[in-house]
């Protein structure tokens, strides 16, 4: 299944845990029978000519770097640092990095653990005390891996209402406060910035250092990173580019101003493509930690159910091409950074981009990816009989909007979703298959004592997910509702001041559309809950006493988005 993503979140620091689908290399036309034979370009010309029409010469840009074998295969800037000034981007500029920030914070803890000074074992409260736990015990290892089941500071109506503001961390928790833990720490994964927040307290608290301070002593002057730093707003720092974003209809604008007390351990950083790699080859050089401790740092976090979470300290993990690949990706105003390595091939790519809108700084970064390190080894298929198979059949829901079924074709397995897209699976034992476009897998449990079938889902990186086999249709029953029911419902709704979500009224449906985004179905599960068609996603209205629509709500990715109707 290629995974959609719709971006109706408004995260202030995201990370991208999902791989997007590598796009297909368009095949050179076939050349005339008397032509001479069409020599390919050297890869680095072709890495080139793709990323030069990626990034526009008039638009925000981009700063890029390949690293191939270890050594540096391109490094090269495109499209603009300052569109009001005219300034070409340069591979030396500096850019907020957002959340790449985390694995910076990961291994200052792990240098903290190394000195003794700490434990990964050790509870929150030892260092923040007073902090809502729901109770139980969150260790270091848990915020690192984002198991700890804390709600992210970063998503309400609180956060959007402090971004010009210069708070405090005990004014930032406070974001937090009276929001209930999520999930028992250990038993799911879901990232929250509230993690990297704390750890950097953490920091703060053991060395006797500003967060800012410590990563300059201990991480940048040992790693030969010379230009990275914690931002600024305040300060002139030479090379720092700005960051630019896109109104409703598409134009460039300046980006909404963010106080960057807010970020700390979570995405406050900058650097530069070069200080990026330098980065990584001190890690490998074993200048900031240990070889042993450093691989926490590449090791995914398995749940207290034996599920993996695809995310080890700081890095999301996953394979391509037979490698084993990490990555992180950062948005924050103004700016969206990807970066993703194969340690095993020499191989890192890191694509920083000047605004919060370049869609490109991960699908770049991806389909360099998959053309330094190349196509996967073939799947070896494994014969399964049909007797077999049809024990999987039957559809299988993963969580309040998100559903998928296994059906029988010919003499295989297909997965078959909503969306109307099916995709035809390998088998690789008589339980396990596999999609071999997007290297999803699937592996089938049965129930024990009559209970239902499950499948876990791994994804190509992320974490696993169970699905259990349910007694309802693949698509819900369809709900027709009158048009005087569904015109109640258009309007503008405000997730924050500068993210709406439009609502609108087409033919006999409903439409969605928000800021800076395309336009998404609606299906009507009732009069006041839809499914977008598209994606994994709900969209549910809600009215006040009198049945006057108020708002809606966002069910996505586990996450419940409010939104004030404005108009």
């Amino acid at each position: 299944m290629k995974t959609s993503v719709l971006r109706l979140l408004p995260f202030f620091f995201s990370s991208v845990v999902g791989f997007a689908a590598p796009a297909a290399t368009p095949a050179a036309p076939a050349p005339a029978a008397s032509a001479a034979p069409v020599v390919a370009a050297p890869l680095a010309v072709q890495l080139d000519e793709m990323l030069t029409k990626s990034f526009p010469a008039n638009a925000p840009g981009a700063a890029v770097i390949v690293v191939s074998k270890g050594e540096v295969l391109l490094r090269k800037a495109y499209g603009m640092a300052n569109l009001e000034l005219g300034v070409p981007m340069q591979p030396e500029h500096l850019f907020r990095i957002g959340s790449i920030t985390k694995q910076f914070t990961a291994v200052a803890i792990l240098q903290l653990v190394e000195a003794g000074k700490l434990t990964l074992d050790d509870d929150i409260t030892t260092f923040v005390p007073g902090l809502d736990t729901g109770g139980q015990k969150i260790t270091l290892t848990h915020l690192l891996t984002h198991t700890s089941g804390l709600p992210d500071f970063t998503n309400g109506q609180p956060y959007r209402d402090a971004t010009r503001k210069d708070l405090s961390t005990a004014e930032i928790l406070a974001l937090i406060k009276g929001r209930p833990v999520e999930f028992p720490a250990g038993t799911d994964w879901r990232y929250s910035n509230t993690n990297y927040l704390l750890l950097g307290m953490v920091i703060e608290k053991v060395s006797g250092q500003t967060y800012a301070a410590y990563m300059l002593e201990h991480i940048f002057k040992p790693a030969g990173m010379t230009h990275s730093r914690y931002d600024d707003t305040n300060e002139v720092i030479p090379m720092r580019v700005p960051g630019y974003s896109l109104d409703d209809a598409g134009k460039v604008r300046n980006a909404d101003y963010v106080s960057m007390f807010l970020p700390q351990g979570a995405g406050g950083l900058l650097s530069t493509v070069d200080d990026l790699w330098s980065w990584e080859q001190a890690l490998a050089a074993g200048k900031l930690v240990s070889p042993a401790l450093l691989e926490k740092t590449y090791t995914a976090a398995v749940l207290a159910d034996g599920r993996g979470t695809g995310y080890g300290f700081g890095r999301s993990l996953g394979m391509m091409a037979g490698h084993a690949i990490n990555q992180h990706g950062g948005g924050i105003q103004g700016f969206l950074t990807f970066e993703l390595g194969a340690r095993d091939a020499g191989f890192y790519v890191a694509v920083l981009c000047n605004s919060d809108r370049a869609k490109e700084s991960q699908g770049a970064a991806l389909r360099i990816a998959t053309q330094v390190l190349g196509k996967p080894a073939p799947i070896v298929a494994l014969t399964v009989p049909a007797e077999t198979l049809r024990q999987y059949v039957g559809v299988y829901r993963e969580n309040s909007v998100q559903k998928m079924a296994f059906v029988m074709k010919d003499d295989h397995l297909e997965a078959d979703f909503p969306n109307d897209s099916k995709m035809a699976l390998v088998a690789l034992s008589p339980t396990a298959f596999v999609e071999p476009l997007y290297g999803n897998h699937y592996t089938f449990m049965p129930g024990a004592a009559g209970a239902p079938m499950r499948v876990l889902i791994r994804r190509r990186a992320g974490p696993e997910q169970y699905s259990t086999r349910v007694s309802e249709p693949l698509m819900d029953p369809k709900v027709v509702l009158p048009p005087e029911t569904l015109e109640k419902l258009v309007g503008e709704y405000a997730l924050n001041p500068k993210f709406i979500i439009t609502i609108r009224h087409v033919g006999d449906a409903l439409t969605a559309q928000a800021t800076g985004q395309g336009v998404l179905d609606l299906v009507p599960a009732s009069a006041t809950r839809f499914t977008v068609k598209q994606v994994p996603a709900a969209v549910e209205f809600t009215s006040d006493a009198e049945g006057k629509i108020t708002g809606l709500v966002l069910d996505q990715g586990g996450h419940r988005q409010p939104g004030k109707k404005i108009k």
